[in-house]
């Protein structure tokens, strides 16, 4: 192993990474479908405690189980598999930092990366599963918004930790699913008072999530249906959050939704932008991945720099535009109205 090290350039390293990327993004699907961290996590396992809970044939067990400890995933140590702290903090289901759903949307896209030619040349979306973006799919938005409402465990915890919502009489989440974040939102602040914007589908959706949680938090959320392409905001918010939405469209129906906003906006009212940025300067950063995601899914979307977004909002109206870096790859853009 040594010798190879010796032999094996930082270069060569990088490109070989690149060349097996495939492989190392299944290997961490499977293993979270198959919920295999959260299992090791009760306590270590052996060879052959795993290759018989899941049913493994020697060969393959020892190859996949080699790979997770090759990837820092899994530890062996005298027989005995445990995580490692990065998959014990991030692939262990119920943890605060669970990224299980994002594993799964990412996975979604495998098969679809295979014609990331086509997306590239022709300037469309290869997969149409996320029908969200599909007027005439519309009528079937549940799987796009079930793997939002999962993924969205994490922005609703994270975002009111930079942004003092005690200071809003009423917020809005537009296109804000089955209502993670607004349940979030009454739940840390007595007072607040919520209202969510989103497709008449995706808030029947809501309304069943929403059921399962006590009524003294729920009465406190009202939810409005609609379509924000086609219909005004509805008004009486003081401050509009838009979570993971913008990114997901090209830029004049971004205008069109800071636009709308801003007119349901009253005087010293806030829009909240939470999403990915492009880093600004001569590399875009990890938000360059989300874009290619977005390739493969939307007709127009694609992460931008908060340059970009601050002048598209300042053409709306919008007085003052400041970014609050947040974790992962998340920013807050808080616009006001003046």
């Amino acid at each position: 192993m040594d010798a190879k090290d010796s032999v094996f350039s930082a270069s060569e390293k990088n490109i070989f990474q690149m060349m097996t990327g495939f492989f190392t993004s299944k290997l961490l699907a499977v293993g979270v479908e198959l919920d295999l961290f959260t299992w090791i996590s009760a306590q270590p396992r052996t060879f052959t405690d795993i290759q018989s809970r899941f049913h493994f044939a020697e060969r393959p067990c020892r190859i996949f189980l080699d790979t997770l400890v090759s990837l820092n995933l899994l530890n062996c140590d005298r027989g005995m598999y445990r995580n490692t702290p990065l998959a014990e903090a991030l692939l262990v289901r119920g943890r605060p930092d669970f990224q299980g759903p994002h594993v799964q949307l990412f996975d979604h896209l495998y098969l679809a990366c295979d014609n990331l030619k086509t997306a590239l040349c022709e300037n469309r979306p290869i997969s149409r599963d996320y029908t969200y973006f599909f007027e005439e799919d519309r009528k079937r938005a549940d799987q796009y918004s079930g793997l939002m409402h999962e993924s969205s465990i994490v922005p609703a915890m994270v975002l009111p930790q930079y942004w003092d919502f005690s200071e809003s009489q009423r917020v809005m989440d537009v296109g804000g699913g089955y209502g993670r974040l607004c349940l979030t939102l009454v739940s840390q602040f007595p007072d607040l008072e919520l209202m969510l914007f989103d497709l008449p589908e995706v808030c029947e959706e809501a309304t069943s999530f929403l059921h399962t949680y006590p009524s003294y938090l729920t009465s406190r959320i009202q939810l409005h249906a609609g379509n924000f392409f086609q219909d005004q905001l509805p008004q009486g918010a003081d401050t509009i959050v838009m979570m993971r939405i913008l990114h997901d469209w090209p830029r004049e129906r971004v205008k069109m939704l800071a636009a709308k906003a801003f007119a349901a906006l009253p005087s010293g009212g806030h829009l909240l932008i939470y999403e990915t940025f492009k880093d600004q300067g001569p590399s875009p950063g990890d938000a360059a991945f989300i874009s290619l995601l977005l390739l493969l899914i939307s007709p127009g979307g694609e992460c931008r720099t908060v340059e970009e977004m601050r002048s598209l909002l300042r053409e709306v109206g919008f007085a003052s535009v400041e970014l609050i870096p947040t974790i992962y790859f998340y920013g807050l853009l808080v616009a006001r109205k003046a």
